[in-house]
């Protein structure tokens, strides 16, 4: 079923964003792990981003999981990294939440997977001027916009690029910049896996905003994905945000919904 794929997908999104960040040369000099612990559980650790929650994480983790979470965590506390994880709404109980919480795990963040099939959405007329990135050029714009949009520090803004500003990107994405009075506003990114299309990320830079650039955006890529022959388009927002309400407003809804915990890092150990 398509809310058991979604997930998956999403987490193979970031994965890829991994291996840019890799083969651009970046994982050493970051202290960049990742591990796959099979059964389609994925861990990445960051030593010089202890707190970056991308780069500190676990990916693919069912209740099947849940015995085997003492021996991940303290791969992560050999580097001293806070650690974060994605539960299923569907799969979260009081039973899961207790473990969790016993591991030093706290509720972080609510995430709306929001989905429909791609013939029922009703998109706006374009009232901004959205570009795909084709050229050298137009990723160093999309580069600019992902910087400024997610406020990026300076420490981490070669990292970001070299994840998601790569030339030339990955087969499977489709990348976007919105102009406003020929400067770089906002940027978004669509990935197709197949049928289904992915709103996988986007960003507008501070002083644009409030202009309908993200909902114009998400309104281009639908098309795009029409176009090329999805017939699903999904995207993961925090719920209740404007995200949230661009998405439903052009006829996407909640499939279901997963919660974020974190753990805070903890000391190396001494031995």
């Amino acid at each position: 079923m398509l809310p058991e794929r979604l997930p998956s997908l999403h987490e193979a999104q970031e994965q890829l964003e991994t291996r840019n960040i890799v083969d651009a040369g970046l994982g050493e000099a970051l202290g960049l792990t990742t591990r796959d612990w099979e059964s389609g559980l994925w861990t990445i650790r960051t030593r010089a981003a202890p707190h970056h929650r991308p780069g500190n994480q676990i990916t693919g983790l069912t209740p099947a999981h849940l015995d085997a979470l003492p021996t991940v965590l303290a791969w992560f506390d050999e580097a001293g990294t806070d650690v974060n994880l994605r539960w299923p709404g569907p799969a979260l109980d009081h039973d899961v939440g207790r473990a969790l919480a016993a591991l030093g795990f706290v509720a972080d963040e609510l995430e709306a997977w929001m989905a429909a099939p791609i013939t029922d959405l009703q998109l706006d007329a374009a009232v901004h001027d959205i570009r795909e990135v084709t050229s050298v050029d137009d990723a160093r714009a999309f580069g600019e916009a992902f910087v400024g949009g997610w406020q990026i520090p300076e420490a981490l803004q070669e990292v970001g690029l070299a994840a998601m500003a790569p030339w030339p990107a990955p087969p499977a994405w489709r990348r976007y910049v919105a102009w406003v009075d020929g400067a770089p506003a906002g940027e978004s990114l669509l990935s197709l896996f197949d049928d289904v299309a992915y709103l996988a990320e986007a960003a507008t830079v501070g002083r644009f905003r409030r202009r309908g650039i993200q909902r114009a955006m998400i309104a281009r890529r639908v098309a795009d994905a029409r176009e090329a022959g999805a017939t699903t388009v999904f995207g993961a927002v925090q719920y209740g945000d404007q995200s949230w309400a661009n998405m439903r407003a052009l006829g996407l809804r909640e499939a279901f919904l997963t919660m974020s915990f974190k753990r805070s890092g903890r000391p190396a150990s001494v031995t």
